[in-house]
């Protein structure tokens, strides 16, 4: 990796739509020896913000067709045209923000900590999973060591990182069940997402377990469900969504809203996305979708551009304080849902599904679901799942999350049509290597290629 961007911490690679509220939680990057805990982890919470919540979960967007790239760089990642120096940003960010934080955390501060320590593992978790789900194999093992010395981390298989995120998990969770007098210092206020809630944290991690034995649906596909079913056992309805916290304060701000305020014209809505909410008679339509030009809603099909009267991504996830969804309740039952028809439990998985669009639609729109909805959409049975209907209904569910892509990947739905005037007339599978780590990580695994999947991805 680059020495110049492995010699600083997280914050001050932060983009700046976090920045302001979070200034009390600045971390000098000339001092690392000198940060607190709390401070550590309020930057790797921040930095995880960026990462969840900003370009990686735009292109993926725009890659599945919730989006759409309008103008400038984003019409030409919607012709599939991604280069390496495009992320270089994101994978510091990861890479020299979130983790570097994160493992200084853990040398300095864990032994005796195990809250902090718990916490920051499901982070770790969090940024190491993105990487995989994005690049493949990743820096795992050697990762976050410029602190150490180590400039040219060696890259792990995505097969090992990914056992590596269940073993940070189970720590983690081990960490999170101790109790507050083996704690020298307890996180409060600093802990952005959850004030220290301990409970909300294991809550998260199983969730995250889940998703990642779910991930490798295609590699092993009982052991996978199998494995997602046990996690699942241990999430409550009862505990918040694990988000991205943002706020109406100028520097502050969700990073959609921030993108479309700044660059406004850059992304549109998808079409296939908002013509499936129109059809099937969604509620979150206005939630997800601003109005366009002529007061109605309208998305760009993938060979569109340059149309400025289209909508733009609406106020449930675009508005200045509209959290970003890391990982949520809807998520879990949805994961349950494929879990249950994998191992061939239809009815199980039926009512896990008409759980997990119930709970998605509370999430966004604040009330029940509709009866007509709910009649229409969410009231499967043994004879009528399907893993399209699961993965369609996931798809609109998690709206600016990656997750979405990462799904389309494994199963091929929703049922999208390329590009036709992209010169493979493919969707991309992957992110080509960072350009800083092509140029100065001699260990590097360079994949050039965006049409080469990962491993989890048969």
């Amino acid at each position: 990796m680059k020495k110049l961007f492995l010699a600083v911490l997280g914050l001050s690679l932060v983009t700046s739509s976090c920045q302001e509220q979070f200034d009390e939680y600045g971390v000098n990057p000339n001092a690392p020896e000198t940060a607190s805990a709390s401070l550590l982890l309020s930057g790797a919470e921040v930095a995880t913000f960026a990462t969840y919540g900003g370009q990686l979960g735009r292109i993926s967007s725009v890659l599945v067709q919730q989006a759409a790239g309008n103008q400038f760089q984003y019409e030409t990642f919607g012709q599939y045209v991604i280069t390496e120096a495009d992320i270089t940003n994101e994978w510091a960010t990861i890479y020299n923000g979130t983790l570097i934080n994160t493992r200084t955390l853990l040398d300095k501060y864990g032994q005796g900590n195990p809250y902090y320590s718990g916490m920051t593992k499901v982070l770790m978790a969090l940024n190491f999973g993105i990487a995989t789900d994005f690049w493949g194999d990743v820096p795992f093992t050697e990762a976050a060591q410029g602190l150490q010395g180590n400039f040219q981390p060696k890259y792990d298989k995505q097969e090992d990182v990914i056992k590596g995120i269940q073993s940070l998990l189970d720590e983690a969770i081990t960490d999170l069940s101790q109790p507050q007098t083996a704690n020298q210092f307890l996180p409060g206020a600093d802990d952005i997402i959850f004030k220290g809630d301990v409970k909300a944290w294991t809550n998260a991690a199983y969730i995250i377990k889940a998703r990642y034995a779910n991930r490798l649906s295609q590699i092993d596909p009982v052991g996978s469900a199998t494995q997602a079913l046990a996690a699942l056992s241990k999430v409550s309805p009862d505990q918040p969504d694990l988000n991205a916290v943002f706020y109406n304060i100028a520097g502050s701000f969700n990073q959609w809203y921030d993108f479309l305020s700044n660059r406004a014209g850059y992304i549109k809505m998808g079409k296939f996305f908002v013509d499936y909410l129109k059809s099937t008679n969604d509620p979150r339509l206005p939630f997800f979708v601003a109005k366009d030009d002529n007061g109605g809603y309208s998305g760009l099909a993938p060979e569109e551009s340059d149309n400025t009267a289209a909508s733009d991504p609406g106020p449930g996830v675009a508005s200045a304080d509209s959290p970003t969804p890391i990982a949520t309740y809807d998520e879990a039952r949805f994961i349950e849902a494929e879990a249950q028809l994998r191992l061939g439990k239809a009815a199980e998985a039926a009512a896990a599904y008409n759980a997990a669009v119930a709970a998605a639609i509370k999430r966004t729109t604040g009330a029940a679901i509709p009866a007509a909805f709910k009649q229409s959409t969410a009231s499967e049975t043994a004879a009528t799942i399907s893993l399209e209907k699961i993965i369609n209904q996931k798809y609109v569910a998690l709206f600016t999350s990656p997750e979405a892509y990462n799904d389309w990947r494994r199963t091929s739905f929703p049922r999208l049509k390329a590009n036709q005037e992209s010169q493979q007339k493919a969707i991309p599978l992957r992110l080509p290597t960072s350009q800083d780590e092509r140029n100065y990580n001699l260990n590097a695994t360079v994949v050039s290629d965006i049409y080469q999947a990962v491993w989890w991805d048969k």
